[in-house]
This record gives C-alpha cells, sequence and structure tokens, in this order.
C-alpha cells in the first residue's frame, strides 16, 4: 500500500509546486507535533518530530523533498523554539536528517521498482496467451495428496472445464474428476519431488475433447508453477500438414507424368515413382544434382542457365530437354515448373511436371515434312485445289486456279468462285454445294469453269469432309479436274450406244420370237410324243360312244338300256373332253399367270399324260403324300414342265430291262443357303427320278443352257430344261440334278410353299327354275351343222326361239334386218372371213344393249390377246346342257322376256 501511495507521490514530484508543497507540508505537521508535545512535556526535544517528517518527504517527494524538509525544519526550530543557537544541535539534525534522506530514498526506489514489477507482471499475465498458475501442495500425514490452486491468469481460467467457476481456491481433483486429474497430480508430484523443471507435452481430456497441453512445471516452497498453452490446434495442422504431404505424394506417385521437387538451393529434394521408373534410379541416387547424369549432354549446360534464371526471378519456366530412360534411350521431356511458397509467402523452391513428348515431336516433324510434301504435291497438280472451312467457306484456291481462271484467289474466296462458273451451271453447284455444307454429304459435281481466254472448260468438282474426334466437320478439301475430253467422248459414246441400243432392242426382240418359236417346236414335240398314246384313249372313248349309240338306235323302246348306255357314251365324252383341254393348255403360248394349286393333286391330273409320253415299257409310278401342300404357281406351265422331265426320263431309260420312272412329292424345310438359288422356308419338292443312264460331269454343268442336247439331230431341241429351270427361277423356287454314269437321274424341283387362298364354290348345276330364258329370242351363229343342230335342240328344251346363221355376214346381215334378238351366241372359228371376236365387236357397235356369248372348241391366237376378249362370257366346247343354260341365264341377267 505504502509502495503504491508512493508512486502516486512520485509522479507528483515532476511538477515542482507540488514537490515543495508535500515537503513543507509534512514540515507544517510535524511543527504542530512539537508543539502539541509542549503541552505535554516541559522541554520536549527540538528536533525529534521532524524526523518523520524529512522522512515522509524523501519516500513521496525524493531527494528534492528531502532536503526542502531538512531545511525547512532547521529554519522552523530555530526559529521557534532557540532563543540562542545552538550550532551543535543543528549540525547534528542536519547529518542525522540527509542520512535519513539517503536512507529513505534507497526505500523509495526498492518500493516503485517492486510495484512496477508486480504491475509488468500483473499485465503480462492478464493479456498473455500462456496460460500460468500457482498450486500449493494439500499434504495429508506427510503425503502429498492434492494441489490447490492459488494464483491462475485469465488464459488459465479460459481452458478450466465447464462448469468450474474459478480455479483459484479449488482443488485439482475438484475441477478435473478421474484419469486427467489424477495425472496432473501425479506429474506435480513428481516435479517437487526432483526439484527441476520439466517441459512436456501432455494430453487431456477436457468437457469430453481431447486436447494438448504444452506445459512447463517448477518447484516453488510448499507447491509448484506451471505455465502452459493449448497446442491443439498446432498439432492439427501439423498433422493436416502431414496428411497434405502424404496425399501430395500419393497423387504425385500415382501420376502418369514425372514429378519433381527442388530447395532454394537449386538441388532436388524430391521425385515421384513415375520419374524413377522412368529413370531406372533410386531417390537417393536421384536427388542433388544426380538427375543431371540422365540429361543428354547437350541439353545439361543450356538447362542449368535456364534454371538459374528462373530461380533469380522466381518465375514459372516452361523447358524441353532430352533425358535418357532406364533402357537407356533419350526422350524429349516437356517440363513446366514453378516457384512454391509457404503460409507467410516464403520462398521454398520448384516443384516440376515432365511429360514425355517424344512421340509428339516425331508426329510434328513428320507432319512439318508431310505438309512440305503435300504442298509440293498440290503445287504439281494438274487439278484445280481448294479448302473450305466447316460453314463452307473458301478460303484457299491453289495457284493452277489462279493459273488457270487468271483471277487472284482473295478475289475468289467466300462464293466469288462462282463467278467462274458457267451461268447454266451456277445455280446447280451452289445447290449442291449448300446440301453438301448442311447434311455433310459428298460433293460430286460436274458443271464448266470460264479460263483465263474466256473459254468454257468441263470439270468434275469433288470434295470430302474432314470430321473430328466427335464426329464433326472441321474442314472441306475438295478438287476440280478438267473432263473436257471425257465430256465430249462420253457424248458422242452415248450417241453410239443409244444406236447400238435401238439395233440391239431388234436383235433381242428378233432373238425372243426365235426362242419363242422354239420353245412351241419344244411343245409341240412332246405333243408329238403324246399323239400315239391320245389316239389310243380316244379310239377307246370312241368305241364307247359309237358302240353304245349304235346299240340305242338299234332298241331304242329299252329305255333301262338306252339310258345305261348314254350314261356310258356321255362318261366316255366327258374324259375325251378333258383329255383335249390338257392338250390345248399344253400346246398353247401364254403369260406366266400364278395361282395357288394343290401340288400333288395337280400331278394326279397330268399323270395320263405323263404316261402317255413315256413307253408302255418304262414303268410310271407316282409316290408321295398327297397332303404334300399348296404352291403358287402357273398349272399349265408346271404341266409343261413335268412332261419335259418324264420325257427325257423316259428316253434316259430305253431300251433298258426293268427300267423305271418315278414322280415323288415331299414337303421339305430349307435352311438358308442349303439348296443353290432356294430361300430359306417351306418348299414343296417335286422329283423325277429314272434309273437311265446318267450323265457325265460336263454333260451335267451343261444341262441346262439352252439349245444343249446330247439326244441325235432331228430328236430335241435342247430347250426342255432351259424352259424348267426358266418356269422354277418365275415361280421363286429352285431346281437341282444329281446324276451319276450308271446310276440314273433325279431331277429335283424346289417349289416354295404357299397358304391355301379362299376359292368362291362354283355355281350348282340347276334347271331353269325361273324361267328367263323361256320365250327368249337368240341368234344362233355356227359353222359346224352337227355342233349347230345339237345347241338348237338344247336351247329349244329351255324354251328359246332360236335363229341360226352359219357365219358371221350372214349374220350381220340378219341383224341389221328388222328382227329383234335378246341373245347372241357365236362360235370363235368360223369361216367367212369374220371370226367370232370380230362378230362380236361389231354388233357390240350396232347394238350396245345386245348380250353375247361366245363359244369355242381351241380360240388360239384369235381370242387371246384380244383388248376387248374379257369383255363377253366364253362356253367352252364341248358343253353339256345344263352349262348352255347357266350361260343363257348369266347372260339374259334380271330382264324377263315376255312369249
Amino acid at each position: 500500500m505504502i509502495g503504491r501511495w508512493a508512486q502516486r507521490f512520485a509522479t507528483a514530484i515532476e511538477h515542482p509546486a507540488a514537490a515543495y508543497a508535500t515537503a513543507l507540508g509534512a514540515v507544517a505537521l510535524a511543527s504542530g507535533l512539537h508543539h502539541a508535545a509542549g503541552f505535554i512535556l516541559p522541554h520536549p526535544p527540538n528536533f525529534m518530530a521532524f524526523y518523520p517528517a524529512v522522512l515522509f518527504a524523501t519516500l513521496v517527494a525524493g531527494l528534492r523533498g528531502g532536503l526542502i524538509a531538512t531545511l525547512a525544519s532547521v529554519g522552523v526550530v530555530a526559529a521557534l523554539w532557540m532563543d540562542v543557537p545552538n550550532y551543535s544541535q543543528l549540525i547534528f539534525f542536519v547529518v542525522t536528517a540527509l542520512t535519513t534522506v539517503v536512507i529513505a530514498k534507497a526505500l523509495r526506489l526498492a518500493i516503485v521498482r517492486g510495484v512496477a514489477a508486480e504491475e509488468r507482471f500483473r499485465i503480462f499475465q492478464e493479456h498473455g496467451l500462456d496460460a500460468f498458475v500457482i498450486l500449493e501442495a494439500v499434504i495429508e500425514d506427510g503425503t502429498v495428496v492434492d494441489f490447490a490452486w492459488v494464483y491462475a491468469n485469465p488464459a488459465a481460467e479460459r481452458i478450466a472445464p465447464d462448469g468450474v467457476e474459478g480455479l483459484v481456491g479449488r482443488r485439482v481433483s475438484e475441477a478435473f474428476p478421474g484419469e486427467t486429474g489424477a495425472e496432473t497430480i501425479a506429474r506435480f508430484t513428481a516435479v517437487m519431488a526432483s526439484g527441476g523443471p520439466d517441459d512436456i507435452e501432455v494430453r487431456r481430456v477436457i468437457d469430453g475433447q481431447e486436447r494438448y497441453l504444452r506445459s512447463s512445471a517448477v518447484k516453488l516452497e510448499g507447491g509448484v508453477a506451471v505455465s502452459f498453452r493449448d497446442v491443439t490446434a498446432q498439432r492439427e495442422a501439423e498433422a493436416a500438414a502431414v496428411r497434405g504431404r502424404d496425399q501430395f505424394r500419393n497423387i504425385a506417385n500415382a501420376a502418369p507424368v514425372l514429378i519433381w521437387m527442388s530447395g532454394v538451393d537449386q538441388r532436388a529434394s524430391w521425385f515421384n515413382d513415375t520419374w524413377l521408373a522412368f529413370t531406372g534410379r533410386t531417390l537417393e541416387q536421384e536427388r542433388g544434382r544426380g538427375w543431371l547424369e540422365n540429361v543428354h549432354p547437350d541439353d545439361r549446360e543450356p538447362l542449368l542457365a535456364a534454371y538459374a534464371e528462373h530461380f533469380a526471378r522466381r518465375e514459372s519456366a516452361r523447358l524441353e530437354y532430352r533425358i535418357r530412360r532406364h533402357d537407356g534411350r533419350y526422350r524429349w521431356l516437356d517440363e513446366a515448373a514453378a516457384p512454391a511458397f509457404d503460409g507467410e509467402g516464403a520462398f521454398m523452391g520448384y516443384v516440376g511436371s515432365c511429360v514425355d513428348v517424344t512421340d509428339r515431336r516425331v508426329a510434328e516433324t513428320a507432319l512439318r515434312e508431310g505438309e512440305a510434301r503435300v504442298r509440293a504435291l498440290v503445287d504439281s497438280l494438274p487439278q484445280l485445289i481448294w479448302s473450305n472451312r466447316a460453314d463452307g467457306y473458301c478460303d484457299y484456291l491453289s495457284p493452277q486456279w489462279t493459273a488457270f481462271t487468271g483471277v487472284s484467289a482473295p478475289e475468289h474466296y467466300g462464293e466469288g468462285w462462282l463467278q467462274a462458273v458457267h451461268p447454266e451451271d451456277r445455280d446447280g453447284v451452289r445447290e449442291a454445294w449448300s446440301q453438301a455444307v448442311r447434311g455433310g454429304l459428298p460433293y460430286d459435281i460436274e458443271y464448266r469453269i470460264r479460263r483465263n481466254d474466256g473459254v468454257y472448260r468441263w470439270f468434275n468438282g469433288r470434295a470430302s469432309a474432314i470430321r473430328d474426334p466427335k464426329g464433326d466437320i472441321h474442314r472441306w478439301f475438295g478438287a476440280s479436274t478438267d473432263i473436257t475430253e471425257i465430256v465430249e467422248a462420253r457424248t458422242d459414246l452415248e450417241a453410239r450406244v443409244a444406236e447400238r441400243t435401238r439395233e440391239l432392242q431388234q436383235s433381242l426382240e428378233e432373238r425372243a420370237r426365235a426362242e419363242a418359236a422354239l420353245a412351241q417346236a419344244q411343245r409341240l414335240e412332246t405333243v408329238g410324243r403324246l399323239t400315239g398314246g391320245v389316239a389310243h384313249d380316244f379310239n377307246n372313248l370312241l368305241t364307247v360312244v359309237i358302240g353304245g349309240l349304235d346299240m340305242i338306235l338299234r332298241h331304242p323302246e329299252d329305255t333301262a338300256r338306252v339310258r345305261r348306255l348314254g350314261e356310258a357314251a356321255l362318261a366316255a365324252g366327258r374324259r375325251g373332253e378333258r383329255l383335249t383341254r390338257q392338250l390345248l393348255v399344253f400346246a398353247r403360248r401364254q403369260e406366266l399367270k400364278l395361282e395357288v394349286v394343290d401340288v400333288h393333286g395337280l400331278i394326279e391330273q397330268v399323270e395320263p399324260l405323263a404316261r402317255r409320253a413315256g413307253d408302255e415299257s418304262v414303268l410310271l409310278t407316282l409316290s408321295g403324300d398327297p397332303g404334300v401342300g399348296m404352291s403358287r404357281l402357273d398349272p399349265a406351265q408346271f404341266e409343261a414342265a413335268l412332261l419335259n422331265l418324264v420325257v427325257n426320263a423316259v428316253d434316259a431309260t430305253a431300251d433298258q430291262p426293268g427300267a423305271r420312272v418315278e414322280i415323288a412329292t415331299a414337303r421339305r424345310t430349307l435352311a438358308e443357303g442349303e439348296v443353290a438359288g432356294a430361300q430359306a422356308g417351306d418348299h414343296i419338292v417335286v422329283s423325277v427320278i429314272d434309273t437311265g443312264a446318267g450323265m457325265a460331269a460336263e454333260t451335267l454343268e451343261r444341262a441346262f443352257e439352252p439349245f444343249f442336247t446330247t439326244k441325235e439331230v432331228g430328236k430335241g431341241t435342247g430347250l426342255g430344261l432351259a424352259q424348267v429351270y426358266g418356269f422354277i427361277k418365275q415361280v421363286g423356287g429352285a431346281v437341282t440334278i444329281e446324276s451319276e454314269l450308271g446310276r440314273g437321274t433325279t431331277v429335283a424341283l424346289y417349289l416354295p410353299a404357299a397358304e391355301p387362298e379362299a376359292r368362291a364354290e362354283p355355281p350348282a348345276d340347276h334347271a331353269d327354275d325361273d324361267g328367263r330364258a323361256r320365250g327368249a329370242r337368240i341368234l344362233l351363229v355356227e359353222d359346224d351343222s352337227a355342233v349347230r343342230a345339237v345347241t338348237e335342240g338344247l336351247l329349244a328344251d329351255l324354251g328359246c326361239r332360236v335363229t341360226s346363221e352359219a357365219d358371221g355376214p350372214s349374220a350381220l346381215l340378219r341383224l341389221a334386218g328388222p328382227e329383234r334378238f335378246d341373245l347372241l351366241i357365236s362360235d370363235v372359228v368360223m369361216p367367212g372371213g369374220v371370226n367370232g371376236a370380230e362378230l362380236a365387236r361389231a354388233v357390240r357397235a350396232r347394238h350396245p344393249d345386245l348380250p353375247i356369248i361366245l363359244t369355242t372348241g381351241y380360240a388360239g391366237d384369235r381370242l387371246h390377246g384380244a383388248p376387248d376378249a374379257s369383255s363377253w362370257p366364253v362356253l367352252r366346247k364341248p358343253f353339256r346342257a345344263e352349262q348352255l343354260a347357266a350361260a343363257v341365264r348369266d347372260a339374259l341377267g334380271e330382264a324377263r322376256v315376255e312369249v
């Protein structure tokens, strides 16, 4: 307290008035005390009361205050209480007072300095970052059992656990119960026992959080003084730095590039694993300047000089140099290096990465050489070379273009080049180029370009797009080639080709006519083979018809016998009708007419003709499943093809005992390519198998060639198998031949299977119940008197009134008269210069409402191919009464005829 008062008064003496007033005030107070003592003591000492005044003045005002107080005290005593000056007493007071001043001055200095030190300590502890505490040992039975805080600065209070209000006066075990408190007490006890300070880092758990404290403790009398600092953040930062360093090295070691680091002395300190694998050296070998051993000798000095310059400037560097790889080969590295700085901006060295660019440099060198070669090639080409941007803008024209057009390249940039194109071609060229640019399509067009002398020449312009890896167009390159001579030659050639085409067309037409005639000859040849057998069948039929009619005429009264013989004659006539129709269908010429038919059933129908086409000594058999299925084909063409194959098979087995020909049917599913010419899927296979002599390999190869035959002259046209091959190809099938000499031949027709088509049921024969034909006036035109008589009788039975004529001209005269008819029935083949079709056309022109029916036994070419042939119904001969009645009713329609 006195020290603090002394400090305050010491500050005041900096002002002289305050210092003098303090000293004089102390002397005045001593004078008062001396005067008061006079009332108690008869002779109080003169200077005894003034010693405290001198001491106080010196303590509070310093040396000057003490001197002033001493002089003032001598003056007051001499003036008030000494009648006679006592110099010895005065001198003694002065000496003792000055001694008191000196002693007081020393005490004052000690007090001021102690208070100042205490203040500095207080300020340091209150504002310092380090915590500081003083603890007093708690001793029980001579043993330290705990410690209690007697002092704790604010930094120490801040790390106190939550819920502990102030550390001073508390025990360690109270503030830090558990393991943390026990460890702290054990440590302080050890410090007191050793007597020396410690400096350690301790781990403490405070409020459930792990904290690290850097602490130093020193023994005091009866306790310890401890300073400590929370270094948890520092530890975490150091750990993060270690993790960052390890992470950097892991990333750097995993990187495909070569990475290195150096210090501030330009010496390498670290290389990643990629670098070490590349050079084949260890990290110790590469550190410092060791890595320079692998640098190419020619690059070493320039590289070090560049490093020194960049290090001095602390700037980034980009260098290329060669370094020896582990296999002894030098490779070019592209290096990027940058200076590294710590958090405070201090320079730490350089970090660099290197990429092997040897392949790129080789490619660049090759590219430059290639560009030079391309440039030389472009300059030497006769074509006009040009290049456009991706948007179609022309920005390059070769010297040849400039020389040809006589216009500088910049004038033709963009769309300027179109000015050199012929006006008639310009729009087409512009549109073609626009389409190519918009759609990325190839550009290939012919057009004319004006030469520098004004002459237009034909050019072929072509361009191709160069695309980037994404498929987008990067650039267009094109060339225009002079094709004037080619265009002129082509024009001349086209004229010649047109002329030759006309001549060839005429030749082909003549050949087609010849082939058709030969094909018809082939048919007729087969018909000739059929003649004997068919004549035999007709003789048998006529025997039944003639014999039956003869017996009917002899005994007309025997009704039962007449009916039985009539039915037999009628059946024989119908068989003759079917046989005749088959012959006519086979012999006529017609276009291919496809329809879905039952293949096995069609073969059964043609079997009689096939037997007659063969030899009676050759056994012909039909085998296979009757339900083999349907196929879409032309029945007549199929019958002709089958008969051709049977005839060939019979000829191949001639004069062989036990000869046999078999027609076999089967259903088969083919895989793709299993049979040449046949598509994959279901097929109906019709095979003609003979036991003949077979064919040699060279004959087998030419079997389907037109006009190729092994028969004697006059016995074959060589068109049989060619017709079969052509027919099979028309229906989408295939044909194969398997044959060996002495083992016979098998010809297989593969017909594509088809689903059955819905067919309309034929109208049933029925009597004239509705009476539409009764009383109808009919004009019958027929040149054969017997047929005419039979037809008149049949019409009369229907109730019709019939007028007959023998030819077309007579019928026209009859129609020109006043008589009117409801129906015209005319034969097709008639004498007199007017056939049935011509008569029908003439009648249609004069009487468009008159119904017409044509009858024919064999119309041939007279009806086939007529443009209006389908306008009239055709009744085939021979016909029955029911067929004639149905045709008449259909022709008359719904109209009723009055009698």
